[in-house]
């Protein structure tokens, strides 16, 4: 992995920082692009891993499940 994965509670804050920075009526365009920017590729990160710890658990469920038949 070349880059570093953010956990997601840290995504989520720095989504968070940037959303309050973008409301800043003196924000000039170019830190704007920059920060809109940063966000949509960490938003991506975080709904990754939030869908593959998603997945995860309805595997785990899944498995659960087949393991609670085979002892009835």
């Amino acid at each position: 992995m070349a880059e570093q994965e953010t956990s997601v509670e840290a995504g989520l804050a720095r989504l968070e920082a940037i959303a309050e920075k973008l409301e800043d009526a003196e924000l000039d365009l170019g830190a704007a692009m920059a920060l809109y920017e940063e966000g949509l590729t960490l938003y991506g990160s975080v709904a990754k891993q939030l869908d593959a710890a998603e997945l995860r658990v309805t595997q785990l469920q899944k498995a659960l499940e087949e393991q609670a038949k085979r002892q009835r």
